[in-house]
């Protein structure tokens, strides 16, 4: 019915996977090749999670108010992306390097799903349930996704480099980003 509902969809896919891969790679690359223990891992997915209580709030308000959706997505998949595939290229074992560097993608994680959240409701009528249906089914739908990816990249490179494929999968999430008509 809209294209700008089609290219939200493929957003918040990429979006998802991004989640759905990180969810369980990073914790297991964290652990088996880094070598962090498990408590300094919980430590470090408690820092990468506060942007998501800390930002998103005051960026509805900022996207409501000055810049728009567009403009705050394609940011947040910019950073998301970046930061992704500069996790590949760490070498240190500081703990706070790397919380620092996850902190960071969940910036840009944020960014996205606030922007996302905001141009979907302010876009699709209340009476339109199947499009919401649709939409929650994105998640899902990226569970099948993330393991394919890293599946695929295993057989190219090694599992350092899968951040820079994820990351390359984050910032192909910019075309429907640029192209969705702003709500402005």
């Amino acid at each position: 019915q809209n294209s700008n509902w089609d290219k939200l969809f493929v957003a918040n896919t990429i979006l998802q996977t991004f989640y759905s891969w990180m969810v369980i790679y990073s914790a297991v690359y964290l652990n088996k090749y880094v070598g962090f223990g498990w408590e300094q891992i919980g430590i470090i997915l408690v820092i990468m999670l506060i942007p998501f209580p800390l930002i998103q709030y005051p960026l509805g308000k900022i996207a409501d108010e000055k810049y728009g959706e567009k403009e705050i997505m394609v940011a947040g998949f910019i950073i998301m992306g970046l930061s992704t595939v500069a996790l590949a290229f760490i070498t240190s074992k500081s703990l706070f390097v790397w919380a620092l560097f996850f902190f960071i993608t969940r910036i840009g994680a944020a960014m996205v799903e606030m922007m996302i959240e905001t141009y979907f409701f302010k876009t699709v009528p209340s009476k339109d349930t199947p499009v919401l249906s649709m939409f929650r089914i994105t998640r899902p739908f990226s569970y099948l996704i993330a393991p394919l990816v890293t599946g695929f990249g295993l057989l190219f490179m090694g599992h350092q480099h899968l951040f820079i494929l994820v990351g390359i999968i984050v910032l192909i999430g910019l075309y429907p980003a640029l192209t969705i008509q702003d709500t402005k």
